[in-house]
């Protein structure tokens, strides 16, 4: 497992791409931020826990903090989009903790299709806040603050009324791994096998890997670990739990093989982690 699946962010940030050629991740990631994607041109697909979303222009998807997913090409190889992560407390200068809690506690993770008019607003919102990010000064700072506090609000009245796209179980992914990847998702916390995981997908071992690698970037034991990581990086930055606990409710053996396999993902030990976390 040599690639990391956690893409911190030290603070807000946006970035606009336009992809000439096909471009995949390695495997899913995931942040310890919001993050908001805006489909520009050409098509993108999203894979989101086990739901397989095709991303055309007017497409955005809002992500919470610790979702993985992954996006690849497939016959699209070109693509433009907007990328906007949001740390929690971007919205500190124009909000209280309360307010911003409420707030955010308000949305799920969720991909939207935009009607023409909203895609353009949406679009110049993405440039106000790239305009915006780069300034420097408290009212710059306002100002940011008050495009990403529009678009968020924006996002939960599309929520409210429901306009959500479907998600696409595509022909390009196997329902039987559809199904093992939902297996994976709510048993984590459980002993999981690869024997279990293909006998379910009512295929051979080797077979299941090379499908089960082709839809998720990743191979079975990446997937899990990445499951069970997100899971434990999230309980040890809120949550007071002892790494024992975290452990069990994680999939992990024992204290032990947390610590082994985290290290190994972030150059730290979990309790390493979390003391720099609350400084």
């Amino acid at each position: 497992m040599k690639h990391t699946e956690y893409a911190p962010y030290a603070g807000f940030g946006v970035e606009y791409v336009c992809n000439p050629q096909k471009s995949d991740m390695k495997m899913q990631h995931y942040h310890d931020s919001y993050e908001l994607y805006l489909q520009i041109a050409g098509e993108r697909t999203l894979l989101l826990n086990d739901l397989l979303y095709t991303l055309r222009p007017g497409d955005l998807y809002f992500l919470k903090p610790f979702e993985l997913h992954y996006t690849k090409s497939y016959e699209s190889s070109y693509y433009e989009r907007y990328l906007m992560n949001i740390p929690a407390s971007c919205l500190s200068p124009i909000l209280t903790e309360p307010e911003a809690a409420a707030l955010f506690g308000s949305l799920d993770s969720c991909v939207l299709h935009l009607d023409e008019e909203q895609a353009v607003s949406a679009l110049n919102a993405f440039r106000r806040a790239e305009y915006y990010g780069r300034r420097k000064g408290f009212l710059s700072d306002k100002l940011l603050c008050s495009v990403v506090l529009q678009l968020l609000i924006f996002i939960s009245e599309l929520l409210s009324r429901k306009e959500i796209s479907e998600g696409l179980s595509a022909e390009r992914i196997p329902d039987e791994i559809v199904s093992a990847i939902r297996y994976i998702n709510r048993h984590y916390s459980e002993p999981v096998s690869l024997e279990k995981a293909a006998s379910r997908a009512h295929m051979s071992r080797y077979h299941f890997c090379r499908v089960f690698h082709g839809a998720t970037g990743a191979t079975f034991l990446e997937y899990l670990y990445n499951v069970r990581l997100s899971k434990a990086h999230q309980l040890l930055l809120d949550s007071e739990l002892p790494l024992n606990e975290i452990a069990s409710r994680c999939g992990f053996s024992s204290t032990a093989h947390l610590t082994r396999i985290f290290k190994n993902k972030y150059g730290m030990p979990p309790r390493e982690f979390r003391k720099r976390a609350e400084h």
